[in-house]
């Protein structure tokens, strides 16, 4: 998303009004999903479990945001693509006070040490993701290529969200 106003400003043909518009949707979306996401999460862990309520709401969180990458890839309009990718961001944020309160569920007294770790490798992906789509678009002038690459991090993040129990403490 770091490279989200140069994409709707240069390939889809926003005015500069336009496209700080639609660069900044995702993160009022985004901000909508942190507390209804929240919600659902402490929500589904009450009445189903912390499986459910933590790693499905993830999972399907992650290849919600996928799937509107790559469904954004397919559409025409270009408002249809930005709102499009505004809703990837939601969905992925949907998923990020299940992805806080984890930690708390596995290791309640190191709880700051794990999500330390967390932040720390989830900044490394923050470092890295807008120097390979700047390496990709000018090697290979392509704006789906990226698209592309992000989807499939987000489903390997679906999948990862499979692996976690949330009810068994690392220290056990």
């Amino acid at each position: 998303f770091t490279w989200l106003p140069t994409y709707l400003i240069n390939v889809l043909g926003f005015s500069l009004l336009a496209g700080v518009a639609f660069a900044a949707l995702p993160f009022l979306l985004a901000g909508i999903a942190d507390v209804a996401g929240g919600w659902l999460t402490d929500h589904l862990s009450r009445a189903h479990g912390l499986r459910v309520g933590r790693c499905y709401l993830g999972c399907a969180s992650f290849l919600s945001c996928a799937g509107l990458l790559l469904l954004s890839t397919g559409i025409g309009s270009p408002v249809a693509k930005a709102i499009l990718l505004a809703c990837a961001l939601a969905s992925a944020d949907f998923a990020l006070s299940a992805a806080w309160a984890v930690p708390l569920d596995i290791a309640p007294d190191h709880a700051g040490v794990v999500t330390g770790w967390m932040n720390t490798l989830g900044n490394l992906g923050g470092l890295v993701g807008p120097l390979v789509v700047g390496f990709v678009v000018e090697e290979y002038q392509s704006w789906v290529i990226p698209f592309y690459i992000t989807a499939g991090v987000y489903v390997v993040g679906a999948l990862a969200w499979l692996l976690i129990d949330p009810a068994t403490p690392v220290e056990a």
